[in-house]
């Protein structure tokens, strides 16, 4: 009877660790999702600091050498100069490109574009399946050639309207996919 009972005593402790081996795989996929989340949401705070650094490395010269009552075509020149300085300091790429400032009031032949966030909403609008951010991005890449988008970018912009409760995300395994999220009853 010792035999037996030491053979049911090793196969219930063979399943239970067979059972914690399962629950260290999950708990250890979770935790892979939230380091790259976070690796993700750091690298994106780490962008923003870089262009507010740029941002203010261009700002304190008109900060320094500007005088008060200084009006004319000196000081129109002065500030179109750090208006330059800090489009330059911006580190993203342009849809379209800048209209010279005397033609700014006439309309673009072609229309103008839909924000980024119009462009994901309209298509996840479209979309009966949830979709990855690469699917997202690729489409409205093909959807507007001119445009140069990143996946990046495209996956902050879903993440920005999950926050606002307007996508929702789902999770299959490491792969994250997006939907419309229902509208709201009265709104």
């Amino acid at each position: 009877m010792s035999e037996s009972s030491g053979t049911e005593l090793a196969s219930e402790y063979s399943a239970r660790i067979a059972q914690d081996l399962e629950l260290n795989t999950a708990e250890q996929d979770r935790l892979a999702t939230e380091i790259a989340a976070l690796e993700e949401r750091l690298r994106a705070v780490r962008e923003n600091r870089v262009v507010l650094e740029r941002l203010q490395q261009a700002l304190t010269p008109q900060a320094t050498a500007s005088v008060p009552g200084a009006a004319g075509a000196a000081g129109i020149a002065e500030a179109a100069d750090v208006t330059d300085a800090v489009e330059a300091a911006v580190p993203h790429q342009r849809t379209e490109p800048a209209p010279h400032r005397a033609d700014s009031a006439q309309p673009s032949p072609a229309g103008p574009k839909p924000s980024l966030v119009e462009a994901v909403h309209t298509y996840l609008a479209e979309q009966r399946e949830p979709r990855s951010a690469t699917d997202v991005a690729e489409a409205i890449r093909a959807g507007q050639p001119g445009r140069t988008i990143k996946t990046t970018v495209i996956r902050t912009t879903l993440e920005n309207l999950v926050a606002r409760n307007r996508v929702r995300r789902t999770k299959q395994g490491r792969a994250v996919f997006y939907t419309l999220s229902a509208p709201e009853a009265g709104a």
